[in-house]
Order: structure tokens, then sequence, then C-alpha cells
């Protein structure tokens, strides 16, 4: 809490710093040895060869370590195993990744909770083999690879592994039995499974996919006036070809599809830029001697009104875009529309009278590019979602229970964290999708 506390105080404190080194310094000094490294790993990004900023992270990642050894310890302690044991794997790897080998007490206190992880690791994998769930054992092995590697339990652990095949073998078989040329992601699982247990399956060749798309017709119907200075001429070919590429990289999209999906891209655009060359004056009043009329050796002070002229470019701007993409998708209708149009006066000229105040001035343009780019990118983006959501709709809504896996498989793709999705894997196979998207590359 105190360090909550504290917070924002230092930020305000190293704002008036001189270098990333010497925030790295005061945050370490007030015990946050994480944020402390983020300065020093910065400050070597600039200069690789800092010293200072060398020791600095050295020593607080030392401290880290130091910490979050206390942190495992207090978990054990606190009669929580599990957490313990996660979070001194989450130190090990940050060991490999800092290459920093610990010494002293750290290392003593280190060495004392490995041993009490790898009582742990040994009970836990004894009932995970019992398991009906062979990849339970899988994905203990992985995720607790270092501390494992460090105990070297793997000879241990190696009795298991003929139970556990045995298992696998017959979960494939399940699998395999489900298969068939229109369940095209439960397959392609499947053929994952089987390989990793080395249980590989002969399948027939995947001709087509009447689910998705193998290509895109893309059909542009542009509107384009600009000025001859304009860089913008390409602009709408570019986000032709961009919501190609997010078309390819979805979902939708796959060789063996039998469809080709047909996109229209209507799209105006205009900037124009006319310019006058107008005329200014400006009135100013001069004093000038003049010979008196009534006495002519004598002189006067006389206010002159005078006009100063000098010319100026004005310049007006007209930027409008319209943009519109239309399209139909496993049956649903996706548009989406942007707009945007303005008018812009600005002016320009070289003229410098500082007795005046009239300064040269440069004229302000319109950052049609940025302007551009914003409406465009939100099309763009909108097209991304709304197949994601047409994907949602058409194999999660619904239908999430059908074919064997199927439609579970294909919602895990773009919505992991759906409760039907993770309820079926646990059912099957012990494990969320995310855990099996690990194991299995989904």
């Amino acid at each position: 809490m105190r360090n909550v506390l504290m917070l924002p105080m230092l930020i305000l404190a190293l704002s008036g710093c001189k270098s990333l080194v010497e925030k790295g310094h005061n945050l370490f000094q007030a015990g946050m040895y994480t944020q402390s490294a983020e300065y020093y790993e910065q400050a070597l990004q600039e200069d690789p060869h800092d010293i200072e900023a060398q020791k600095g992270l050295l020593q607080a990642r030392n401290k880290i370590l130091d910490k979050g050894l206390i942190d495992v310890r207090m978990l054990r302690l606190g009669g929580n195993p599990t957490g313990a044991v996660i979070k001194l794997e989450s130190l090990l790897r940050n060991q490999i990744a800092w290459q920093i080998e610990p010494f002293g007490p750290i290392a003593n206190t280190q060495n004392e909770e490995i041993d009490y992880a790898t009582l742990w690791l040994k009970q836990r994998a004894q009932q995970l083999s019992k398991s009906r769930f062979p990849d339970q054992f899988r994905y203990f092995e992985h995720k607790y690879a270092f501390l494992i590697s460090n105990a070297q339990l793997h000879s241990q652990f190696k009795p298991y592994h003929a139970a556990l095949q045995n298992k696998a073998h017959a979960q494939c078989a399940r699998m395999s039995t489900k298969t068939n040329n229109e369940r095209f992601y439960l397959r392609q699982f499947t053929e994952k499974y089987c390989m990793a247990w080395d249980l590989p399956q002969e399948f027939t060749t995947i001709t087509q996919d009447p689910t998705r798309y193998s290509s895109i017709k893309l059909t542009p119907r542009f509107k384009v006036n600009l000025h001859p200075t304009s860089r913008q001429s390409n602009s709408l070919k570019t986000a032709s070809s961009e919501l190609k590429q997010i078309f390819r990289e979805s979902l939708w999209y796959n060789p063996v599809g039998k469809n080709e999906f047909k996109l229209k891209f209507n799209a105006s655009l205009e900037h124009t830029r006319k310019a006058k060359l107008v005329n200014r004056h400006t009135h100013f009043t001069l004093v000038e001697e003049k010979q008196s009329k009534t006495n002519p050796s004598d002189t006067l002070d006389v206010e002159v009104k005078k006009a100063f002229r000098y010319p100026v470019t004005e310049f007006t701007e007209q930027f409008s875009v319209n943009a519109q993409y239309e399209g139909v998708i496993a049956q649903q209708h996706i548009e989406f529309r942007v707009d945007d149009s303005q008018t812009h006066y600005t002016q320009s000229h070289q003229t410098n009278f500082p007795q005046l105040k009239i300064k040269p001035i440069k004229a302000s343009f319109l950052d049609v590019e940025s302007k551009l780019d914003k409406q465009l990118s939100t099309l763009q983006q909108d097209f991304k979602a709304q197949l994601d959501r047409v994907w949602i709709d058409t194999h999660c809504n619904g239908l999430i229970g059908a074919q064997q896996g199927e439609y579970i498989l294909r919602c895990g793709k773009i919505t992991p964290n759906n409760e039907f999705v993770n309820s079926w894997f646990k059912k099957q196979f012990g494990l969320s999708y995310q855990e099996m998207a690990t194991l299995y590359a989904l």
C-alpha cells in the first residue's frame, strides 16, 4: 500500500531527472525494482555499453529474484503449493532469459524452494498419471518444464508415459472415427493430436470446404478529384489491397474453400486547392517635416496618412471522402460507410514590415493524408470486426454443440474464453481451450 501511495509522487519527482539511469536509481532506492529495471533496459537500448545501466539492471534483477523467492516461500507456507511452484517456475524462466546465476543467500533460498517444489512435482505427476486425461500430464510437463529439468525428473516420469500413450491412443481413435470431409477443424485437430502422440493417422485428402472461401473478388468504383500536387492518388487502391489482405488473414479464407467472396468497394475522394492573389493594404500615419505656408523659413511636423500595399495568396481547400464496402458472407449482408468533409481557408505572403507588425506567413494546409488514413482505417477495422462477428454468428451461436466438436473448434478460434468451448474441452481432455492450444497450436 505504501508503494502505491508513493508512486504518483515519485513519478512527478522523476520527471525532472536528467537520464533514464537516474530514474532507475531513484526507483531502485524506493524499492520498485521491476520499474527500475525497465528504465535501465531503456537506457541500454540507447547505449548498450552504459556501465551504470548494466550494473543497475543486474542489481534490480537480483532484487526481483530475491523478492520473488520470498513470495514463493510465503505462498508455500500459506498452504498454496501450486501457486508457489508456478511462481518459482516463472523465476527460473527469468533467470535463464536474464542469464543470471543466483549466489549467496538467494541461491540457498532458491535451492530450498526447489526441493519443496520437487516433492510437489512428484506427487502431482503421480496423481495426473492416474487421470483418464493424458493431456493433463503433457500440459503439466510443459508448464513446469524448467523446474522438471532443473530437478532432473524426466527419467522418474518416464514410467508413466506408456500408460499415458495408451490413453492417448484411445482418445486418438475416438476422434478419428468422428472426422469426415465436412469436419475440417476437427480433422485438422485430430491430425495434430495423433501426430503429437506418435500415432499418425491416414486421412483422405481434403478437397473442398463449402463453408469457407478460397478467393476474394473485390469490385472497386472510385471517383477521384484531386489537385495536381496531391499525394493521395493511390490511397484508395492501397485501401483495396488492404481489404483483400484482411480477408485473406481472416478465418473465412482457406485454399480449400469452395466459394469466392465478392466485395464491392465504392469511394469518392476530393481534395481541391484554389489560390487567389489579392492585394492587402494597411493604413498608417507618418510624421513629416513640411515648410510652413505662413512662414517659409519655418518647418512644421505634420501627420501624413499612408497605405502600405502587399500581395497575399489566399487558398481555399475542399476535402471530402465517402467510402463504403458491401458484401454477403455466409448468407449475411455486411456493409459500412465512412465520410468526412471540410472547407479550409489559409493564406501566405513573404512581406516583412516589423513596424506595422506584418510578418511573413506560411500557408497551413489540411493534413489530408492523416484525415484520409483515419477514415480508411476505421473502414478496415469495421470490415475485420464484421468478418469476426459473422464467424461467431455462424459457428458459435446456436450450433456450438453440433458436429462432434467441429463448431467448438471453429468457435474457439475467435472466442477462446467461450464458456461452452471450455466446458467441451475440459470434458474431453481435462484442459481449457487455451491450454490445449498451447500444446497443439490450435
